[in-house]
């Protein structure tokens, strides 16, 4: 462990467990016990939607529902309904659904992740008002389980990377299409080409039919983009072998089809946005 390390607890079946809470947020079906829950943690990102517990270590019970759903529905989600007294911590890249619990709980203390909550990296290399939450959290959700240099690729709905320098100092990163999103930019852009879905194994260059074709251009067209994008960031960051935590819901084909990766802990965003609830919530 290193000085930037932060411990993440969590359940090992990753179950939120949310309808067997008491009314003082505590555990009541005996599988896991412990101090009263002092926040819920939100990692609000485009397609997807966690909410996590917090009892002052890691992110626990993790959930995960689509964005949309979560807009629609959080009123009703037990844990955010039946406890009002519990702070929100959110890392949100969606501003509708920011507006949508501002404005459904406008007297509960509901905050929204900003790199001036954050304890690191040092963030006064880059523009901070720009910067999403969830590369925010990432990158210092990286600092809890590693020290300084890393990159972060985080490859959902759009690819980012977060770089850290070996002094803890945020250099910024790079923000690039997800796989899915090329594959649905082919589709909504043309008149004919379809949307093809994603596969877990890498084509051939030449595709015999359009599907294949298309599963060529992009999914080979992906692997090249990040391949290329990380090499040239471990060349200006100056590190070869710069460690590089890949997290995101299309991770374990960048790390299966891109050597030198590693597959960064279940919920690197929510670990992150835990310790900065070690900074603004403990007391």
């Amino acid at each position: 462990m290193t000085e930037w390390a932060f411990a993440a607890q969590g359940r090992s079946d990753g179950s939120l467990g949310l309808r067997s809470l008491d009314g003082r947020g505590r555990h009541c079906n005996g599988e896991a016990r412990g101090s009263a829950v002092r926040a819920i943690l939100l990692n609000i990102g485009n397609t997807h939607t966690q909410l996590a517990m917090w009892r002052g270590g890691g992110p626990e019970q993790v959930e995960s529902v689509a964005t949309r759903v979560f807009v629609e529905t959080f009123r009703s989600i037990p844990a955010l309904a039946s406890f009002p007294e519990l702070p929100i911590l959110a890392a949100c890249v969606v501003p509708t659904a920011a507006t949508a619990l501002r404005e459904a709980w406008p007297e509960r203390d509901c905050r929204f992740l900003k790199a001036e909550m954050a304890p690191f990296p040092d963030f006064s290399r880059v523009d901070t008002a720009v910067l999403g939450a969830d590369r925010t959290a990432n990158a210092v959700g990286a600092l809890c389980v590693m020290g300084p240099p890393v990159i972060v690729l985080d490859a959902g709905t759009a690819t980012t990377t977060e770089v850290i320098d070996a002094r803890g100092l945020f250099l910024g990163g790079a923000i690039a299409p997800g796989r899915r999103m090329l594959r649905k930019a082919l589709h909504l852009g043309t008149g004919q080409l379809p949307d093809v879905p994603l596969g877990a194994d890498l084509p051939g260059a030449v595709g015999t039919d359009t599907e294949g074709a298309i599963r060529a251009g992009t999914d080979l067209g992906f692997i090249g983009m990040v391949d290329c994008l990380l090499a040239t960031t471990r060349r200006e960051l100056g590190v070869p072998e710069c460690p590089v935590l890949v997290t995101g819901g299309d991770r374990r084909f960048c790390v299966r089809h891109i050597p030198g990766l590693t597959l960064a802990p279940a919920h690197l965003t929510l670990t992150g946005l835990a310790r900065v609830a070690h900074e603004v919530l403990r007391n």
